[in-house]
Formats: C-alpha cells, structure tokens, sequence
C-alpha cells in the first residue's frame, strides 16, 4: 500500500466526500471482481441446462424475478466491498484474508439464497413462479432458513471486520472526521443487518411449523434499520465534508 500523505490525499479524486486512495484498482480488487462475476454465472436462469422446448423456456422465464433478487444481493455485496477498497486503499495481507474470507462465505450463501428466493416466489404467487428445489417438510424449511441466516450473519460479520481494521487504521490513513464516521456508520448497518439475520435464525428455529414461512419476512427489517442508521448519522456526517 502506498504511504498516505497529506500531498497524497490532495492528489485523491473525493467521491461524496471521501477521499478515494484506492482509485486505482489493486490485484486483490480485480480478483474478487473476477471471482464475483463467477457467482453471477452460477446463479444463471436455469439451474440444470438450457431450455430445449417453449415449456421449459416459460419455466425459465418465470424463474426471473428470483434470478434478478438474488442477482442484486450480490451486487450489494460486491459494492460495498469496491468502496472499501476505492476508500480506504488497502492491499496488504489481513486485506488479502479477509477478501478470501468474503467470497468463500459469498459463494456458499449463493445457492441457499437462490433456492429460498424461489421458494418466496412460488409462495407469493400461489405456484406461478415455479421452483427449481424440492422441500418436502417445513422442518426442510426451517433448517434453510437458519442455514441461509447464520451464513448471512457471517457475510456481515466479515464487513464489520474490513471496516473496523480500516477504523483502527484511521491514523495511518489520515482518515478525516467525516471519512471516521463513514465508516463507523457503515459497520453499525452491517451490525444491524447480522443482528437482523440471526433473529430470522432464532424465529426460524422456535416458531411453530405453520409460521416458519414467514421467518423470511424478518430481513425486511434491514429496509427500517438501513434509513434508521443514515439518520443518526447524519449530523455527523457533515462535519469535515468535504475537508477537514
């Protein structure tokens, strides 16, 4: 990693008052693109091959929204990761470990993910959306709710462990007042996030069989503590925008 300096940082472009000393791409950045465009591809329409008649072709379209949901929950992901590494600039070994870290928890929680997605569908839309997996018993469904949870939970605790290294080298990185509380705000939400996920775990794991089904509706929590943390920061925020 480059040594950050004050003549440095003035050379940095500022993006929403951050100073990116990573704009140029390291190789741990392009590798974990790389390995998320990966995840991308096993999350293509069809799970087993493609369609060969117009019935499979209608099946597969159907399959769409689940696609595009799990889809966006990568690239989510997968930003939150580009700005911390355009943010901060970090490229050396606990970088390098905890990226890894990241897209082995990623590239389990993809399949959970994509199944229970078109589960939620096929649910939804009373049996339009169709699903490519099979449960045969709500137990089924329980122990993925829990699966998929407590591999979420891991996703987030692997952000707040990126972010919380980049705090603990706020010195070292000349990190500004508003650049500090950035990235505290961003571990809160993550903090949130997994706070949220393992309570999904916990319903999922104590609520009678005719009410696991809508364990799932627990991450919608994040869509109230993502808005809810923003606020409180958002005082905070404005102190040593743009510079400080």
């Amino acid at each position: 990693m480059q040594t950050i300096t004050p003549e440095f940082l003035d050379s940095c472009p500022q993006r929403d008052g951050f100073r990116q000393r990573g704009s140029e791409m390291t190789r741990v950045e392009v590798f974990v693109d790389a390995a998320f465009a990966f995840a991308v591809t096993l999350l293509v329409i069809s799970f087993d091959a493609i369609p060969q008649t117009f019935a499979e072709m209608v099946i597969a379209i159907k399959m769409i929204p689940a696609f595009v949901t799990a889809v966006a929950q990568l690239v989510w992901i997968w930003y939150t990761h580009t700005l911390w590494c355009q943010r901060y600039g970090l490229d050396d070994g606990p970088t390098v470990w905890l990226s890894a870290l990241l897209l082995t928890v990623v590239l389990i929680y993809i399949y959970p993910m994509r199944v229970l997605l078109e589960g939620l569908f096929m649910w939804i839309s009373g049996g339009f959306f169709p699903s490519s997996f099979e449960l045969t018993s709500l137990d089924e469904l329980r122990f993925m709710f829990v699966f998929l949870s407590i591999v979420f939970t891991a996703v987030c605790g692997v952000f707040m462990a990126m972010y919380g290294y980049a705090y603990r080298r706020s010195d070292e990185l000349l990190l500004n007042t508003h650049e500090r509380n950035w990235t505290s705000k961003i571990i809160w939400e993550w903090a949130g996030c997994g706070g949220i996920a393992l309570a999904c775990a916990l319903l999922a794991m104590l609520l009678p069989e005719r009410l696991v089904p809508w364990c799932g509706f627990t991450y919608a929590l994040i869509g109230v503590w993502m808005p809810l943390v923003e606020s409180r920061y958002r005082n905070k925020l404005s102190q040593g925008a743009p510079d400080d």
